[in-house]
C-alpha cells in the first residue's frame, strides 16, 4: 500500500471512508481531459520542442556520433523532460542502463530516439541505414514486415481520428490495419497527454468514451514483431471542433497559423487526408525515416 495512503488511514481510521475518484479528474468526461486555448498554446510549447530536438537529433545522426551527442540534442531551454530521455544506438538497456552512453553510431545499428516535455512526447525508431541493402540480413524485409504496416495503420489513425467518435472505433480500426495477433501491440493505440507524457486513455477495446474537442492526443502504436526493430513516430496532435479552433484563431493566431502549416504540409507534402479536426502539436507529425542515414527520404502516401 502506498506510504501516503497509508498515513491518510491512520488519520482518519477507517480505510472504508476511502475511495478512488481518479476518474473525476482524468476518466471519462474528467475534468483534465480537454483543454482550453491557453492550456493548449502552453503545451504546443513543450510538443513542439519535444519534435524539433527529435528533427535535430535525426538530422545529426551519422556513423560515429555517440549517444552522449545525440542526447545533447534532446535537451533544451532548460526544459524539465517528462520521461526518460532516449539515445540508443544498437541494443539497448546494457547492464540495466537507461540512459545515453558513450557508444557510437555504427552502420546497420537500430536506432532508438525519445524525448518528451509536457504537452507532448516525440519517438523515433529506425536504422542506422541508407538503403535496404544495409539492413541486418535477417531483416532485409523490415520495410515490408513492420515499417509499411505500421505507417498505413498510422495514416489510417491520422485520416479517420475526429470529434465524436467512441474510443472502441478507433481501436478496431487499428486492430484491422494492424492485428494485435500479427504485430504484438500491447497499449492502446492512442493515449491523452497533458503535464505528464501518459495520463489516460478514452481509446481501448470496447470502449465508448467520446473523443472531444480539446484532446491532446499521442499517436502511440508500438509494433512489437518478434526478430525486428520496431518502427516509430510518435507525435501529438489536437481534437478542436470549429468552436475551438476559431477560439484558438482569435486568441493565439500565431499558434493558428502553425498548426495550419503543419496541416498543409501533411496534406499536401505526405499524402495524408486529415478531418478538420485534426490540429498538430508539431512539425514531425507523420514524417518517418526508417533509414535514418537517408537524411531526405521519409515515407509518404501514394497518390
Amino acid at each position: 500500500m502506498c506510504l501516503i495512503v497509508k498515513n491518510i488511514i491512520d488519520i482518519i481510521g477507517d480505510e472504508y471512508l476511502l475511495s478512488n475518484e481518479c476518474s473525476i479528474f482524468i476518466g471519462e468526461n474528467g475534468v483534465r481531459c480537454t483543454n482550453n486555448p491557453n492550456e493548449i498554446a502552453h503545451y504546443e510549447y513543450g510538443a513542439a520542442l519535444a519534435s524539433d530536438c527529435i528533427l535535430d537529433a535525426m538530422n545529426d545522426l551519422n556513423l560515429g556520433i555517440n549517444e552522449l551527442e545525440l542526447g545533447d540534442k534532446l535537451v533544451r531551454n532548460g526544459q524539465h523532460t517528462s520521461i526518460v530521455t532516449i539515445a540508443s544506438s544498437g541494443p539497448r538497456f546494457i547492464k540495466a542502463n537507461m540512459f545515453p552512453r558513450d557508444n557510437t553510431v555504427k552502420l546497420g545499428d537500430p536506432i532508438s530516439l525519445t524525448v518528451g516535455y509536457r504537452g507532448g512526447l516525440s519517438s523515433r525508431c529506425g536504422f542506422a541505414v541508407e538503403n535496404e541493402t544495409q539492413l541486418p540480413v535477417d531483416q532485409k524485409d523490415y520495410l515490408e514486415r513492420v515499417t509499411i504496416p505500421y505507417f498505413n495503420a498510422y495514416v489510417a489513425w491520422l485520416e479517420n481520428i475526429k470529434c465524436g467518435l467512441q474510443g472502441h472505433e478507433i481501436f478496431d480500426l487499428i486492430e484491422s490495419e494492424l492485428p494485435k495477433e500479427k504485430y504484438g501491440w500491447s497499449l492502446c493505440p492512442g493515449h491523452l497527454t497533458a503535464e505528464e507524457e501518459w495520463m489516460s486513455s478514452p481509446i481501448y477495446e470496447n470502449s465508448t468514451e467520446v473523443l472531444q474537442s480539446g484532446m491532446l492526443l499521442q499517436i502511440d502504436i508500438i509494433p512489437s514483431v518478434s526478430g525486428y526493430t520496431g518502427s516509430s513516430a510518435e507525435s501529438t496532435i489536437l481534437l478542436a471542433d470549429e468552436n475551438l479552433r476559431n477560439q484558438i484563431k482569435k486568441e493565439y493566431p500565431g499558434m493558428y497559423n502553425r498548426m495550419t502549416e503543419r496541416r498543409t504540409y501533411i496534406i499536401n507534402t505526405l499524402g495524408i487526408n486529415l478531418s478538420e479536426d485534426v490540429m498538430p502539436m508539431c512539425s514531425t507529425v507523420a514524417y518517418l525515416r526508417p533509414f535514418l542515414l537517408a537524411h531526405d527520404k521519409a515515407l509518404v502516401v501514394k497518390q
